[in-house]
């Protein structure tokens, strides 16, 4: 049965080569960085669940968020690169959870909050997922929220949340209405109303990958925009390429 994530099947369509290091050789252990954005978005993720999940409605303050975030972050301030560094992205996680707290319903308890999800879309696929949030909405439908901490992109990826949709579409009774990125840099959600052809397209294109990755044989790397922040640039077969590119129209450094 192979388990297909959204993070699972993007990688591989971004590059096969990383995928086949993270997935196959399982070298991430080995290989992989701290990143401040990372650390910085898990903070703000553990800060909301418990902010939504455990502290009363009448409690749910902006400091009390704050306190909640400077909690999470004493216990991994790895990635940054200097005291100062680790500051900037404090005060920028800070930003956004202050505008949560000024500018969303704090009233709202959530039906699910930062769970694992799995169901079964065929009898040789799992889709898997760990979905941020889930409202039940007025009319008893659900509404899915993922929160997202870096910029806002100009075109929406809709896949993550069709595939979510798809898991509760299984696991739920009540029907997925809502789908929505919560860009709490930017302070704006972008939103979709699934229609049972968006989720049919979505389980073909599941299906799809699925079939290219279980039939790769080569796992070629892809250059793409993200090498340079990519974990296994160092065993990379186009790292001369890679870095060759980064170069290019920099001024020397002398």
């Amino acid at each position: 049965m192979y388990k297909a994530s959204p993070f699972r099947l993007g990688m591989f369509e971004q590059c096969p080569r990383q995928y086949k290091f993270h997935y196959i050789d399982d070298l991430a252990k080995i290989y992989a960085k701290p990143r401040p954005y990372f650390t910085m978005g898990d903070h703000i993720h553990a800060a909301l669940k418990d902010f939504l999940s455990i502290v009363p409605v009448e409690e749910r303050t902006v400091p009390r968020l704050e306190d909640l975030l400077r909690e999470k972050w004493r216990r991994n301030r790895k990635g940054f690169k200097s005291l100062d560094d680790e500051k900037r992205w404090g005060e920028r996680a800070l930003v956004q959870v202050r505008w949560f707290a000024q500018n969303q319903d704090l009233s709202v308890t959530p039906l699910m909050v930062e769970d694992y999800h799995e169901a079964e879309l065929s009898p040789k696929i799992t889709l898997i997922g760990k979905i941020d949030r889930v409202d039940r909405e007025d009319g008893d439908s659900l509404h899915v929220i993922d929160y997202k901490t870096g910029k806002m992109p100009e075109e929406m990826d809709r896949t993550q949340l069709y595939i979510y949709a798809l898991i509760l579409s299984q696991e739920q009774q009540l029907p997925v209405t809502k789908l929505s990125y919560l860009y709490l840099d930017a302070g704006e959600f972008q939103t979709l109303q699934p229609t049972a052809a968006d989720l049919e397209q979505a389980a073909d294109y599941v299906v799809s990958m699925v079939d290219r990755i279980l039939a790769e044989k080569k796992y070629p790397a892809i250059i793409n925009s993200y090498c340079g922040t990519c974990d296994f640039l160092e065993i990379c077969p186009m790292k001369e390429e890679i870095l060759g590119l980064s170069l290019e129209g920099e001024e020397p450094d002398f």
